[in-house]
């Protein structure tokens, strides 16, 4: 997908203009958490003037804190490679806002954005002149409309839906979906989904349904008691990562095959070009989803040859990934602290042991010090930048963060200066892992990814 900046067509550029003007970037707490309680009003009236584009296929949702874009990718890959017509959603994007809608693994075409954005304009001018008591619409909200009207159009089957912030007042909560997935909770977002993890996965366990399925990825202690508990109150059925769910390694290598097993079936010799223990771990929750949602949609069994290819051949950029070699290039979008923790593992687990650099901007709000405290140990230099999204943090602030950590770091304000500073420090067998931070890892994918224009 080429990146937004490439793409010529005026008429796409004006379409997101708007859209991103639906919502300022920097709303308070306090305007976030008065929001809330009319988010889903609002989304249902949103899709009912533009005539429930949902109610045409069916859905599955995923939430967490850490790993439901990868679930979510995973789950679309397998449900594609045994024969479904499948939509995705997911956000934020990483390049060209055509990421965060996939008609059957292909980024949406910036046509379809102009021909159906002033669709869903129309729709949300009507609804803000008939109904002001429910609020502005969001930019997530309108961008998740236009996703369920172009699955609507482009006839799908099924659509993989991830959720935004939380669950229980997520936009993405008016679907009814079949089966639903929790990743791993952990703190993130606590302005608006509360201080504590049983808070914050009360939010996420608001996607439970009475009678259906909800599998769980592995959770810290309270946040699992509070899994179980919504599931039980809810009515749902759990099945849990570690328990009716497992995975092991063939082999001692990170991108080696491994193994499924759980009660739809064991699945063994499966690969993945997503690196890390912890992808192993999304893949077991996806393979657990589709397994149940394949069974409700009729098919007896899922084909093992669906599980392998669909783990095989996901695309999902900006997790762990390798960008150049000689030194290493790695990009990751870790954004919270125990993300952070988890990158720190994977990066000693499937590289070799040279130097390592870090490049780390993130945004405003998120738990710098526990990112900190997991990547400059094992770094032999830092280097602070910041992407040019508003809510990136201060260099200044994050430069105060890391010398109180007794830490001497490089500030290099643009992204692309900031990796080819660390190529220049690093020798052949070093890392450089650039992090903290979607946008930064976006920004990085601009200069130096596949198939854009990048450093020789």
């Amino acid at each position: 997908m080429l990146p937004d900046t490439a793409i010529a067509d005026p008429a796409y550029h004006e379409a997101l203009r708007w859209l991103y003007g639906l919502s300022p970037n920097t709303r308070t707490a306090a305007q976030l958490a008065g929001n809330r309680p009319r988010k889903l009003d609002r989304m249902r009236a949103l899709l009912n003037r533009l005539g429930r584009p949902d109610r045409r296929f069916r859905s599955v949702l995923v939430a967490g804190t850490k790993g439901k874009g990868s679930i979510a990718a995973f789950s679309d890959s397998i449900l594609r490679a045994a024969g479904l017509e499948v939509g995705l959603v997911t956000s934020p994007h990483l390049v060209s806002w055509c990421e965060r809608t996939r008609l059957d693994g292909l980024d949406v075409d910036p046509a379809t954005g102009v021909k159906l954005l002033p669709v869903v304009r129309a729709a949300v001018d009507r609804l803000h002149d008939e109904n002001p008591e429910l609020g502005r619409v969001t930019t997530f909200e309108a961008g998740l409309a236009f996703s369920l009207l172009a699955f609507a159009e482009h006839g799908v089957e099924l659509a993989v839906v991830e959720c935004g912030v939380g669950g229980l007042n997520d936009a993405t909560n008016v679907l009814d979906p079949l089966a639903v997935a929790l990743g791993p909770i952990s703190y993130d977002h606590t302005a608006t989904l509360g201080p504590t993890l049983t808070a914050i996965a009360t939010e996420k366990t608001g996607i439970f349904r009475p009678g259906r399925l909800a599998i769980s990825g592995p959770q810290p202690a309270e946040a699992l008691t509070v899994v179980e508990q919504a599931a039980g109150a809810r009515g749902a059925r759990l099945e849990s990562c570690g328990k009716e769910w497992r995975w092991g390694a063939d082999d001692a290598s990170c991108s080696g095959p491994f193994t499924i097993l759980g009660p739809r079936g064991h699945f063994r010799g499966l690969t993945t070009p997503l690196l890390g223990r912890h992808q192993r771990e999304n893949a077991t929750v996806a393979v657990a989803l589709t397994t149940a949602v394949l069974a409700d949609l009729g098919h007896e069994s899922c084909p093992d040859a669906a599980i392998r290819a669909g783990l095989a051949d996901v695309r999902w950029p900006g997790r762990l990934q390798v960008l150049r070699e000689r030194p290493w290039l790695v990009v990751d979008g870790a954004h919270n602290g125990a993300s952070a923790v988890r990158l720190a593992e994977a990066l000693g687990e499937c590289f070799p042991p040279g130097r390592r650099h870090l490049v780390f901007g993130t945004t405003m709000g998120k738990d710098v010090s526990r990112m900190l405290d997991a990547l400059l140990p094992i770094s032999a230099t830092a280097t602070l930048t910041r992407s040019h999204h508003e809510r990136s943090e201060p260099l200044d602030q994050l430069g105060q963060a890391v010398e109180a950590r007794g830490v001497t770091a490089t500030i290099v304000p643009e992204v692309r200066e900031a990796i080819g500073h660390a190529l220049a420090q690093a020798g052949p067998g070093d890392v450089i892992i650039v992090t903290g931070s979607l946008f930064v890892v976006g920004e990085a994918l601009e200069a130096y990814g596949p198939d854009l224009e990048g450093a020789p």
